[in-house]
């Protein structure tokens, strides 16, 4: 299949805004930074109560990973890094195991809160999924958030682009959430997953695409990848917050209670590739400590995340990523 000039227009179009936004603030990958920062913030107050973390929890543990992260003195300073005011900013939530491994409420809220602490004002930020039924189910409901909740379906003229935009070997039409936004915040939770291996940050953006279903060959690899370099994705992607407070480290990608752990953690970063990494080296070690096999005894190796480092969106080596712990 190929790009029609208007296609390719339209494309580029996209493209050159999502740059321009993301120019305001510092790149994903700076040059001089040697290592891309991680920050695993991890205690018994960030186990889930029922389904739901707590709000203030969620949002101090979230504060000083974000300090730890930007380097600076508040976390209202440390949002206002990596936010401005004038700019509309979705946070991709990840519900389709419903409210047992969905994004937390509580967590989103914190998220929420943080953006408000930066300037943004309520009808500038926007909880999205692929879904409306998906997110209800999960607990996103306007009763208890005070902005906007949309599922790509409740969006104007089927949610979707009318284009097929390609990144690498993906073609798909492209959720119109990402068209309407200057920037993302990922929140995906840290799960097992039974083709890919791991469904963490990137693999968060197929419920971004009309066809995901189509791009689970061979574990996943390029395809997560390549999704992630489109520019939709790459140039608007500020922040991503995974959720681990419960993991799902066998199983997965549906929720498992005999293989799902209260690990009450959160892991934040702005490396995309680095804070997979990283939740693949937890499952890991989490599936050793249960005496499950390894992802690679399995034949379910997370390749794609070393092909994300060679495609340039991160840092997949241990010895250029900076683990702080909190």
């Amino acid at each position: 299949m190929t790009l029609s000039r208007r296609q390719f227009g339209q494309t580029v179009i996209a493209g050159g805004a999502a740059l321009s936004a993301a120019s305001l603030f510092p790149a994903l990958l700076s040059p001089g930074e040697e290592k891309s920062p991680v920050v695993l913030a991890r205690a018994g107050a960030l186990k889930r109560q029922g389904h739901d973390l707590d709000r203030a929890q969620a949002a101090d543990y979230l504060g000083r990973a974000l300090m730890k992260l930007t380097g600076r003195q508040t976390p209202a300073s440390a949002w206002k890094s990596l936010f401005s005011a004038r700019e509309k900013v979705a946070l991709k939530v990840s519900c389709l195991p419903g409210k047992p491994l969905s994004s937390s409420v509580g967590l989103v809220m914190a998220v929420v809160d943080g953006l408000l602490s930066a300037g943004l004002p309520k009808s500038q930020i926007y909880i999205w999924e692929r879904t409306g039924r998906e997110l209800e189910r999960a607990g996103f409901t306007t009763a208890v958030f005070a902005v906007p909740i949309r599922g790509t379906d409740d969006l104007p003229a089927g949610g979707y682009s009318e284009t097929i935009s390609f990144a690498g070997s993906v073609g798909t039409c492209f959720s119109r959430m990402l068209e309407m936004v200057d920037a993302l915040v990922n929140i995906p939770v840290l799960k097992d997953h039974d083709i890919a291996g791991v469904s963490i940050g990137m693999k968060n953006f197929y419920g971004a695409i009309h066809n995901p279903n189509k791009f689970h060959g061979n574990h996943g690899d390029p395809f997560i990848a390549e999704l992630c370099t489109h520019p939709l994705v790459k140039n608007k992607l500020r922040l991503v917050v995974c959720d681990a407070s419960r993991i799902q480290v066998h199983n997965g990608p549906a929720y498992f209670p005999a293989y799902s752990l209260e690990y009450g953690a959160l892991l934040v970063g702005r490396d995309p590739v680095a804070v997979d990494y990283t939740g693949f080296q937890v499952i890991e070690e989490e599936r050793k400590r249960l005496h499950l096999k390894s992802l690679q005894e399995e034949d379910r190796h997370p390749q794609y995340i070393w092909t994300a480092e060679r495609l340039g969106l991160g840092r997949a080596d241990p010895g250029r990523i900076d683990l702080i712990h909190l």
